[in-house]
């Protein structure tokens, strides 16, 4: 039954058309002495009614309730039936409760003008309680429809009951659900509160805390939190937030909608959205007020990775800082420290735009700041990074020894005191870039030295950054062996490293192999050419995985490996210059004619190698491919599939296998690559047949660029016995791609 006004008036039932004409034939003077006989009638009709009658009945009533002429007679023959015939069979008619209210005025004051005073109290009265049961019966159905239902209605509240102009009472406690059910009509009700009058307001407004605090947080916390956000990106919605977070505190220390807020905050920031939106979001993420919920850490955090050089308006950068520095406490170094830096690329950026009150902007923000212990300090390692870590994405990237002494100028300054090594690792590890998170994690480890500052280290494992978390528990597996010891405890290295970082990071201590584990290439620069030509492919790979995932494995792999020959034979001029004898490094791409029976696609590395008279070896490594897909818009699933059989039957042949697996840019823009053992590992601990968890893989994995020039191209891995490489070639096991590195 369609809710919208019909173009032909809806006719009642045949056996209530007879009954329905004589009411409209009754003068106004009998209407109340016949409407006995007229409800007699319709409870017989009720009885003996079939669903599709009733429905008809409704339809009737519906167009007969609208605005339009109508007899007193016909208006106390609706009021009376409307018990039963407004039942909520189907979605309920916007305005209701004004609508029945406007005809019940109707009705009485023809009462009142026809001198039946008394029976127009009465009928009052009973109306009023019909009207409050329809009400209730619909809200009970349709808990979500109360704010079409009551419109422009006033009402307050007394603590039980919400009264409609003091008449019409809804009882809360019963037509509230149970559960998540009842989120639906608390954010009704905290619509209605603008319009409350205020003896009721605040009755109401802990009437809905105190319901919010009963429902399951899990449950709520994401219809709740799509609320929220919608009104944090209206441009009219600010007033509103304060109230939702009013009626839910849960949400102050909820670290997902702060997380959520500030990417908002960044990329309405990134893509010049509407200043109201802006203040929204900063003034949204003052109100997370409870560890490990930071707002203030949120607001920065949205330019933390900012390009300044690139934005179109700097408008948006200079309100969320002068935000943050009006809301930050100024015991807090680290954030300090953060404003600094932002502020001195700010005013780079500033500079280079011919901006006139750049310096004077400078100069307020660091005289608020002069106060803090350890300024001086402060103020040099902000204009550091801010000199040197652009510096990594140019040609003009710090060479090694230049880092080695900035790494020691930064231990010597800022870990004289423990409150400036607290304020540098936490921005060392939450402000570098990718290209300088090496320098950055180095940096990091020096300043830690006492248990204070472990427990600095273990405290950002809660940071509202993803890129600070992440970096926090890479040093935290190199660190954990120390935990427990005294305040002036002596570094310590685990005799027996657990994880892949704390081994590299052992050998290189003991001086057993550097980091990075450079064999016969012997040349740092040579390195980073590599690396950095084979990152900036698996980088663009990453970038577009969420566009291109739905594209078969094999396409997707193909790709990926004419970019990287693409991009090999580009730096191919560049290797002559930085080794003293010639060096060649040429890479071909054969793909097989057809797939492997199984359809899954598998790349094959064959490494070549006669370097300077003294090596000579050829050697292959198996990589099988597997590419992590959407289970809906933006929901990646938990795990790659790949077959158990697959993993046992490359295993067979070679102990030189490995996993690469497709991803997009989670926390860094890279591919991971698993030994096929300790794949086959993570999915025999899961207990899983046909995948790898996802979290798992993560937290095991080597980009590919690490794993191909150092493990691949470095000689660490391979199968050098004839029969595996000719197997890998051709034949049935073959892979359906093989590539040929060939150094000389």
């Amino acid at each position: 039954m369609s809710l919208s006004q019909p173009l032909v008036e809806a006719s009642w039932p045949e056996p209530l058309q007879a009954l329905h004409a004589r009411v409209a034939s009754t003068a106004p003077q009998e209407a109340v002495a016949s409407s006995a006989e007229w409800r007699e009638d319709f409870a017989r009709w009720v009885r003996g009614a079939s669903l599709e009658e009733r429905n008809r009945a409704q339809a009737a009533a519906w167009e007969r309730l609208s605005p339009g002429e109508r007899t007193p007679a016909e208006l106390l023959f609706l009021l009376s039936t409307l018990n039963e015939l407004l039942w909520p069979y189907e979605e309920p008619r916007p305005g209701l409760l004004k609508q029945l209210l406007a005809r019940q005025h109707a009705a009485v004051t023809a009462l009142r003008d026809a001198g039946d005073t008394e029976s127009a109290e009465r009928i009052q009265r009973e109306s009023t309680v019909t009207v409050s049961t329809v009400l209730t019966r619909y809200l009970k159905r349709h808990p979500e429809a109360l704010s079409t239902l009551v419109r422009d209605v006033p009402c307050t509240y007394d603590g039980r009951a919400l009264r409609f102009q003091d008449t019409v009472e809804v009882d809360l406690k019963y037509v509230m659900g149970a559960g998540a059910k009842s989120v639906d009509l608390l954010e009704q009700l905290r619509a209605l509160l603008p319009d409350t009058r205020d003896g009721g307001r605040d009755k109401l407004t802990d009437f809905i805390r105190t319901r919010a605090a009963r429902i399951p947080w899990r449950e709520a916390s994401e219809v709740l939190g799509e609320r929220l956000f919608s009104l944090a990106t209206s441009e009219d919605g600010r007033g509103g937030m304060r109230g939702f977070l009013a009626c839910y505190p849960n949400g102050r220390k909820e670290p997902d909608w702060c997380s959520r807020a500030g990417l908002l905050l960044a990329r309405t920031v990134e893509v010049g959205g509407p200043p109201a939106v802006v203040e929204n979001l900063c003034d949204l993420l003052t109100l997370f007020d409870a560890p490990p919920v930071d707002g203030l850490r949120g607001a920065l955090g949205a330019l933390v990775q900012s390009d300044f050089e690139t934005a179109a308006d700097l408008g948006h950068a200079r309100f969320v800082l002068d935000h943050c520095q009006g809301t930050m406490r100024k015991a807090e170094p680290a954030l300090a420290l953060t404003l600094l830096w932002l502020e001195e690329r700010l005013f780079r950026a500033s500079i280079r735009r011919g901006v006139p009150e750049a310096f004077e902007r400078r100069a307020r923000a660091r005289a608020k700041l002069e106060s803090l212990p350890g300024f001086t300090h402060l103020v040099w390692l902000a204009e550091e990074c801010a000199e040197m870590w652009p510096r990594f994405r140019t040609p003009a990237r710090p060479g090694l020894d230049g880092l080695v002494a900035w790494r020691k100028e930064v231990t010597w300054r800022m870990g004289r005191k423990p409150v400036l090594r607290k304020a540098a690792i936490e921005f060392l590890l939450w402000c570098a870039p990718e290209e300088a998170s090496s320098e950055a994690e180095l940096a990091t480890l020096a300043l830690v030295r006492t248990a204070t500052d472990r427990r600095q280290v273990r405290r950002l494992l809660e940071h509202p950054s993803p890129r600070a978390r992440f970096r926090a528990r890479s040093l935290q597996a190199f660190l954990q062996a120390g935990a427990g010891q005294g305040k002036h405890a002596p570094d310590f290295e685990p005799s027996e490293p657990t994880t892949l970082t704390a081994s590299l990071r052992h050998l290189h201590a003991t001086r057993a192999v550097p980091v990075g584990g450079r064999t016969w290439l012997r040349d740092r620069d040579l390195e980073d050419l590599l690396v950095g030509a084979v990152g900036r492919v698996e980088a663009d790979v990453a970038q577009r995985h969420p566009q291109r995932f739905r594209e078969e494995t094999s396409e997707l792999v193909a790709g990926l490996l004419e970019g990287l020959r693409s991009e090999l034979e580009r730096v191919q001029a560049d290797l002559g210059s930085l080794v003293a004898s010639p060096l060649s490094l040429s890479m071909a791409v054969r793909r097989q004619p057809a797939p492997p029976p199984d359809g899954g696609a598998e790349v094959a590395f064959v490494v070549s190698v006669e370097r300077e008279g003294f090596v000579r070896t050829r050697r292959v490594v198996r990589v099988p491919v597997a590419k992590l897909e959407q289970r809906g818009e933006g929901q990646w699933l938990p795990g790659f599939r790949l077959g158990r059989e697959r993993l046992d039957a490359l295993l067979a042949r070679t102990e030189a296998a490995f996993c690469l697996f497709l991803v997009p840019a989670f926390v860094r823009p890279e591919c991971w690559v698993v030994p096929a053992r300790l794949a086959r590992a993570l999915m025999e601990t899961q207990g899983a047949l046909s995948g790898v968890p996802r979290d798992a893989a993560q937290g095991a994995s080597r980009s590919l660029a690490q794993w191909l020039v150092y493990d691949v191209l470095g000689l660490w891995v391979g199968d050098e016995r004839p029969d595996v490489v000719e197997a890998a070639r051709q034949g049935d096991g073959a892979a359906e791609f093989v590539v040929d590195l060939t150094v000389r």
